[in-house]
């Protein structure tokens, strides 16, 4: 891959964590349609099932989960905020925390377009 032979060296080491959280969170949450990525200094979680959910029922596309990157947290921090991120994710959208079936889907507080504030 070019990104890693020749990419920034925070580009590089953003990609290898996201890779690594990734792991992580297949680990613990086994079948899930887990994405990490960073963007803007953030780490961004995306469950591809609820994000799917969340734009047919309010419209909009990119439902995910930042979790700020500070300098002061480590790998190890970081990878195990990304696993409570993810379990509050699927608790917050009614999916068990632990292996997927693929037949589960998430359920999605009720919401009416123009009320942001109130969707959770």
């Amino acid at each position: 891959m070019d990104i890693l032979e020749h990419g920034n060296p925070d580009e590089v080491s953003d990609l290898e964590a996201a890779v690594r959280f990734g792991e992580a969170l297949q680990k613990f949450y086994p079948n899930h349609p887990w994405v990490v990525g960073f963007q803007g200094g953030c780490l961004v979680l995306r469950h591809l099932n609820i994000a799917q959910m969340v734009k047919w029922k309010t419209g909009r596309e990119g439902f995910s989960c930042l979790l700020p990157v500070n300098g002061r947290s480590t790998p190890k921090q970081l990878q195990q905020a990304a696993i409570e991120y993810g379990g509050r994710l699927l608790e917050a959208f009614a999916l068990k925390r632990g292996a997927w079936d693929g037949e589960e889907q998430p359920r999605i507080p009720t919401y009416n377009r123009g009320q942001d504030r109130n969707f959770h």
